[in-house]
């Protein structure tokens, strides 16, 4: 009577209790009536079938495995029950036993491999799904499979997810500077190709030995090539002024596929080919233009002449065409040319046809390809037309003459990058030049010094720098002590190129150049021009000519100080580093304090010191020298 809390034990009772009342399983120790009264909730309703079991009451299982439980724990034997399942004696209350005995085995679904199934579903020895027709396919399916296969494709995408990453982490460039176009910010190299490379041991250089060259052309990391002298003249190259065609090259220095071939070549080193083009005296008056400038389409960015400037010039008849833009599209067809210095325009200032002429001109070009005057040219044409000239001009040459000192130097500077007519967002880029094919050299008379100082402070002012063949390693002039090459004087700064000794000589060692050699070069200043060159190309605070803000345009450039033969250059960019280039004109040591511009910095680029702290309290320069530094914030 367990749900009484009566015990029926006999011993706890004190009485002797029929053997029925405490082995019967089937026979209720209660009236009827207070049978149906285990209902309390449900007074009404009839009594639960004797076969009902509630969920939460052991489960009976069959006789022979209640006989198993029953021996195995003979506390079962013992224990009493009422009527309704209430108690159960011997084997057959085993089932509540089961529930923690080790002997039990709970019912689950299993595989089809797990047992033999049976027509009702029913596997040996458990219970399973009845699986029948319209059970869907998806329970047929390995999932074991399916969860591998699943895992193992999740791993593989993180996996290539991580590889994208890394990817474009490991292929980002390693530095985001403002792009510019090829010709802007870029150093150009001038040769005399007269003097540059024979190759047929005629003692003249020709377009050939230029060919030979292109390697050096790269390693020097310049941007372009600029030919000044390749047209036939009377008696080339000792006149090589006195031009008689623009169509053509002279014949010492070969043929027109040579330069196409040349052309080439510096193309695929991503080097571009820029010719001077003398039109002064050959041409002595400004043509009308060959189209009418007020309606031309509008000009695009493309390298080459769009189809509809092609189309209106077949329509031009022959004898009528503008001379110089015959010659500009000649050039174009046949040499693979990437743009002109247009020389001698200062002859045309006044002449009513310039600005038409210079905007065909440019329009022939369009816009990928470069067309370049000199400062000198600019400072004659008319105030009334020179913003229009501008407009159409990319490159302007300015000289800079370092032989007259340093104030000379500052002024030059300061007027091309304070002036007015360079600073426009749309104006031209300053074109610097320290030397050139009617210039004296820059070591001439002097140590040899003076020439790196100088190339030094020239790449670090802003815009495009151009240098001179030979004076990245200070070639001196024509060597003629004995005064035998008097009537070649006007030519002696104009040497063959001098090449170091493990290189190829300018000619064959039987052949006598067309001038006497060199008095002297400085191979070790090439490398110290070479880091320099790198550095102003890595670095926008040198190679842009200005700072673009809210469609103005700002100078990044100021010189500091000309004083006592000393120059100082500063240059600077937003979020960028900045730099000083610091040059000594005079002919003595120097300890300077610069205090009152700079605190700190690191020595970028010079003859010495190369990568020390410098303070500048005590700043020391020698005698002929540059010292590029960059600031400390």
């Amino acid at each position: 009577m367990d749900h009484l809390q009566i015990s029926t034990d006999p011993t706890l009772l004190g009485a002797d209790l029929p053997e029925s009342l405490t082995t019967s399983p089937s026979v209720s120790t209660f009236l009827p009536e207070e049978d149906a009264s285990t209902c309390l909730l449900l007074p009404g309703t009839p009594s639960p079938p004797l076969d009902f079991t509630h969920p939460l009451t052991p489960s009976m299982g069959n006789v022979e495995n209640c006989e198993n439980v029953a021996g195995d724990d003979p506390a079962a034997e013992t224990s009493s029950s009422g009527s309704s399942g209430i108690g159960m004696v011997g084997g057959c209350t085993s089932g509540a036993g089961n529930l923690f005995n080790n002997h039990n085995e709970y019912q689950h679904l299993r595989k089809k491999s797990d047992g033999k199934m049976q027509e009702n579903g029913m596997a040996n020895g458990t219970m399973n799904i009845a699986l029948t027709k319209d059970m869907p396919s998806f329970v047929h399916w390995d999932w074991p499979l399916i969860r591998k296969c699943t895992f193992f494709v999740f791993l593989a995408g993180i996996i290539a997810m991580v590889a994208i990453v890394v990817t474009m982490i490991a292929t980002l460039p390693k530095s985001c500077n403002p792009s510019v176009p090829w010709f802007k910010g870029s150093v150009f190299y001038e040769v005399f190709p007269a003097s540059f490379q024979d190759t047929n041991d005629d003692g003249l250089g020709d377009i050939r030995g230029l060919i030979s060259r292109a390697d050096y052309f790269e390693s020097l990391g310049v941007g372009a090539v600029r030919l000044n002298s390749i047209f036939p003249s009377t008696h080339y190259p000792d006149r090589f002024q006195e031009v008689t065609s623009l169509t053509a090259i002279d014949e010492v220095l070969g043929k027109v596929e040579d330069l196409q071939k040349l052309a080439a070549i510096l193309h695929e080193k991503n080097i571009s080919l820029i010719l001077d083009l003398p039109i002064y005296p050959f041409v002595t008056h400004l043509n009308p233009p060959t189209l009418d400038i007020d309606h031309l389409p509008n000009r695009t960015s493309d390298d080459t002449p769009t189809s509809e400037f092609l189309r209106l010039a077949r329509s031009i008849k022959a004898g009528e065409e503008n001379v110089i833009t015959s010659v500009l599209m000649f050039w174009l067809a046949k040499g693979g040319v990437d743009g002109f210095y247009i020389k001698g325009l200062e002859q045309f200032s006044e002449d009513p046809l310039l600005l038409e002429n210079i905007k065909e001109w440019k329009y022939t070009l369009g816009g990928d390809r470069v067309l370049m005057v000199s400062k000198s040219f600019i400072d004659k044409v008319p105030e009334a037309i020179v913003r229009d000239v501008l407009n159409q001009i990319d490159l302007v040459d300015v000289f800079v003459d370092v032989t007259n000192g340093t104030e000379a130097i500052a002024n030059t500077v300061r007027a091309a990058v304070d002036g007015t007519l360079l600073k426009g967002a749309d104006h031209p880029w300053v074109h610097w030049s320290l030397g050139g094919v009617n210039e004296r050299r820059l070591s001439s008379g002097m140590n040899s010094n003076v020439t790196l100082a100088a190339t030094l402070m020239q790449l670090m002012l802003p815009g495009t720098s151009s240098i001179f063949y030979g004076d990245e390693i200070a070639l001196a002039e024509v060597h003629d002590p004995n005064k035998e090459h008097e009537e070649t004087q006007h030519l002696h700064q104009l040497p063959v190129m001098s090449w170091s000794g493990n290189q190829n000589q300018f000619t064959g060692r039987g052949t006598l150049p067309w001038l006497p050699k060199s008095s002297s070069a400085s191979y070790h200043h090439l490398d110290i021009v070479l880091e320099m060159i790198a550095l102003r190309k890595r670095s926008p605070s040198i190679y842009l000519n200005a700072v673009m803000k809210e469609g103005q345009s700002l100078p990044n450039a100021e010189v500091k100080s000309s004083k006592n033969d000393i120059l100082v250059i500063q240059r600077w960019y937003p979020r960028r580093n900045s730099f000083a280039s610091i040059t000594n004109f005079s002919l003595k040591n120097v300890s300077l304090d610069l205090t009152a511009m700079f605190y700190s910095g690191e020595v970028v680029a010079g003859a010495s010191m190369m990568k020390e702290r410098v303070y500048f309290q005590q700043f020391n320069v020698k005698s002929l020298e540059t010292t590029v530094v960059r600031l400390h914030k």
